[in-house]
């Protein structure tokens, strides 16, 4: 009975452990970028909360249930080994989720202007503002938004240019155009080559 209930724990602590990391790999390999950049980048701190509180979940459990779980392996080497790499894992993950915690409340208030989204006739073009602060320099990436299926979209890079304050984008012809008001406040990018396929 109890090492029934060994491998009913284990299952429980794998899943909470291990699940957000497998989910974070399948969003890799699948586009799971759906409707815009700015709702993504709005469902970030939910998305990184419900990974905290799984490994939270999975490491609890794997503290409380350690004598338990570990019966319900055969080889004990095995068993200390795969339980002690859990752990140093799991304080690997709080660690690195509670940062990208932090670091979306802390940095990512003003997203109106980190993403930036304007349609031209058929085209649309998304730009997105790094701004490292005083760790490196802020550069605007630009890429051609894309759609597609199941209102998914896909992102192809164009350019990456020189931090601008407040600019505005337009399109003359094939020219991307950001322009603001300082003497220095113009870039020209040549998207002639750039059309969702």
């Amino acid at each position: 009975m109890n090492e029934n209930k060994g491998h009913i724990y284990l299952r429980i602590i794998l899943f909470c452990l291990y699940g957000p990391l497998l989910a974070g790999l399948f969003g890799l390999l699948v586009n799971l970028k759906f409707v815009s950049a700015t709702f993504m980048a709005s469902l970030d701190n939910i998305y990184y909360t419900i990974v905290f509180c799984s490994i939270c979940i999975g490491f609890c459990l794997l503290l409380a249930k350690y004598s338990i779980v570990k019966e319900s392996f055969k080889n004990k080497i095995f068993a200390h080994l795969t339980l002690i790499i859990s752990i140093l894992y799991s304080c690997l993950m709080f660690f690195g989720i509670g940062l990208l915690i932090l670091f979306n409340i802390m940095f990512n208030s003003n997203t109106d202007y980190v993403h930036q989204e304007k349609a031209f006739e058929y085209r649309t073009f998304y730009v997105y503002t790094s701004d490292p602060g005083a760790f490196g320099t802020a550069h605007h990436y630009v890429y051609l938004k894309c759609p597609a299926s199941f209102n998914r979209y896909e992102l192809e890079l164009i350019a990456n240019i020189s931090w601008m304050r407040d600019y505005k984008m337009s399109l003359e012809g094939d020219n991307l155009i950001f322009e603001n008001d300082s003497e220095e406040g113009k870039a020209v990018l040549d998207v002639s080559k750039f059309y969702c396929k």
